[in-house]
């Protein structure tokens, strides 16, 4: 059970360092889009669509490093105010409701694929790309931040990055 869960500690760190270069190779995209345009040269086709799929990737990549670190967005300004108790229980009861719909939204990218797959789906932009690529990369980041919500529940910490106590 160690080396599954030391696995996937270093999958979660891993798909975070692997997000941080392709937010960098995105810019380095742009940028290089942005001056062939302004030297009035053509510019490489697929940079548009390559640089959506990056930033759908690097988006679900990081995402279960981030809610680890506690450093996504939470508004959490009511919940602290309540005794000690209820606040645990509110806790609970909203990480229970994301994995719930982590999951649900994990599923439909799964079907949503496996229909693309099954049908030959593409989509056509500058270059054609399986229609099934963007729902795997959805699946995959909603299941990997079920289970990091899942991950933080048992070891007792809330999804806005600290302890249950206060």
């Amino acid at each position: 059970m160690r080396l599954i869960l030391r696995g996937y500690d270093w999958l979660v760190i891993g798909l975070a360092v692997l997000a941080g270069v392709v937010y960098g190779l995105a810019t380095v995209g742009i940028i290089t889009d942005v001056v062939l345009r302004n030297l009035g040269m053509r510019p490489f086709r697929a940079t548009s669509a390559l640089v959506e799929y990056a930033l759908l990737f690097a988006t679900m990549a990081a995402g279960p490093w981030v809610l680890r670190q506690g450093a996504h967005v939470a508004v959490n300004s009511f919940v602290v105010m309540l005794p000690r108790a209820l606040h645990r229980a509110v806790m609970i009861a909203v990480m229970l409701l994301s994995i719930g719909i982590l999951a649900l939204l994990c599923w439909r990218a799964v079907l949503n694929g496996i229909d693309e797959l099954t049908w030959g789906g593409m989509d056509m932009r500058s270059i054609n790309i399986p229609g099934w690529v963007a729902y795997a990369i959805l699946a995959a980041g909603f299941g990997l931040l079920a289970t990091e919500v899942l991950r933080l529940l048992i070891l007792g910490k809330n999804a806005m990055g600290g302890t249950e106590s206060h």
